[in-house]
């Protein structure tokens, strides 16, 4: 008999599928979050070949031995990394400062 996915997610308890079922629909909300920046789905290129798009990680929503949900990263491209990375920290500063009027 082949062990299948639905087989050991009926041998989890109810808190860890819980818990993974809401790890994977905030990975859904960062992979549309990524989508509407103007990243894509990382899809494998011939090596050496350039090309401008940017990739997002591969995203799995999990749950930790101890039953807590994480949303798990995987690689991206440098400069998909440096443009993420560009976004993240001037949304930061937009945060910052809406709080900095706001007091």
């Amino acid at each position: 008999m082949k062990i299948t996915e639905e087989h050991i997610d009926a041998m989890r308890s109810a808190r860890h599928q819980s818990a993974r079922a809401e790890a994977r629909a905030v990975a859904e909300l960062l992979r549309q979050a990524l989508g509407r920046l103007g990243f894509t789905p990382d899809v494998a290129m011939p090596h050496g070949e350039k090309n401008d798009a940017l990739f997002w990680p591969v995203l799995r929503g999990e749950v930790t031995v101890s039953g807590h949900p994480v949303v798990a990263l995987g690689r991206i491209p440098l400069d998909s990394a440096n443009r993420l990375a560009e976004i993240l920290m001037r949304a930061a500063l937009e945060e910052q400062t809406k709080k900095a009027t706001t007091r």
